[in-house]
C-alpha cells in the first residue's frame, strides 16, 4: 500500500476555514452500516445515533498552519518544511522538500503572499529520510499565522 492511494481532489471551498459559532449545527455525516444508507444532518443530532455502550471520541486538536516556502539563501533553490514537531522555542523537527538541504543550509522564508520575509532557518540536523531538524531565527509562536499554509 502506498501513501498515494490516500489522495483525493477535496476544493478548497469545502474546507471549513474556521469553527462555527454554534459549533452543534456542523455538519454530520451519518452512514447505517447495514443498508449503505447516509443522512445528512447536524451534530446536533448526533444522539439519535448512539446506543447504550457506544463510546464517542472527542478530538479537540488545533490544525496549525505548519506548511512553510521559502529559497535556500546561497542558490535560491525552492523549499518547502512541514513543521512536525517543536522541540523548543526555535527548534522544530519537519519534513524538508528541496534538493540538498544538508546541515548548515540557510533558508530565507517568504509570507502568504510570496514576498521573502526577514525570517530564515537552518537546517541543523538530516534525521531519517526527508526530515530535518530546523533552527529557526526568532520563534514562530505569533509568525505561523502570517507565514504558514
Amino acid at each position: 500500500m502506498k501513501t498515494s492511494d490516500f489522495d483525493y481532489h477535496l476544493p478548497a471551498e469545502r474546507i471549513a476555514q474556521r469553527p462555527l459559532a454554534e459549533r452543534s449545527a456542523s455538519r454530520l455525516l451519518h452512514l447505517e452500516r447495514a443498508t449503505g444508507e447516509i443522512t445528512h444532518t447536524q451534530f446536533a443530532a448526533i444522539g439519535r445515533y448512539l446506543r447504550p455502550g457506544d463510546m464517542l471520541v472527542a478530538n479537540n486538536s488545533r490544525v496549525i498552519p505548519a506548511r512553510l516556502y521559502g529559497v535556500k539563501a546561497d542558490t535560491g533553490g525552492k523549499v518547502e518544511l512541514l513543521l512536525l514537531e517543536r522541540l523548543d522555542e526555535r527548534r522544530w523537527k519537519a519534513l524538508a522538500g528541496g534538493k540538498r538541504l544538508v546541515e548548515e543550509v540557510k533558508i530565507s522564508l517568504y509570507d502568504r503572499e510570496g514576498r521573502v520575509t526577514d525570517l530564515w532557518a537552518e537546517v541543523t540536523a538530516v534525521l531519517d529520510g526527508p526530515q530535518r531538524e530546523i533552527s529557526f531565527s526568532q520563534p514562530l509562536d505569533d509568525l505561523l499565522e502570517t507565514l504558514g499554509h
